[in-house]
């Protein structure tokens, strides 16, 4: 009679940890956020290598916008961006990114 009972009671067990692994995992949209130092260093990357990425990280991270606000626009910016070349992006995404750089 144990082991019927230690079946049902792993089937249980085992839904419950595939569920908890499913796709709304907040780890893997933690991991997929595009974060102010991305943004300013993709600036860094293409137009200003001496540019002060931790400052505007630090401008960027600090500034009073509501956060859902701010990370609608980071991904304005970053989506604009994309696989653009520098040169692409300055003339295409100037109005998404100007929030955050120069």
């Amino acid at each position: 009679m144990k082991p019927f009972r230690f079946v049902p009671l792993c089937a249980v067990a085992g839904l419950w940890l595939f569920s908890a692994c499913g796709s709304d995992n907040p780890i893997n949209q933690i991991e997929n956020k595009i974060t102010c130092h991305d943004v300013c260093q993709r600036y860094s990357d293409c137009y200003d290598k001496g540019y002060d990425v931790s400052g505007c990280t630090d401008r960027c991270t600090n500034d009073s916008t509501a956060e859902d606000e701010k990370d609608d626009k980071l991904k304005a910016c970053d989506d604009c961006i994309g696989d653009k070349s520098c040169l692409s992006a300055t003339f295409n995404c100037t109005t998404e990114c100007s929030p955050f750089v120069p």
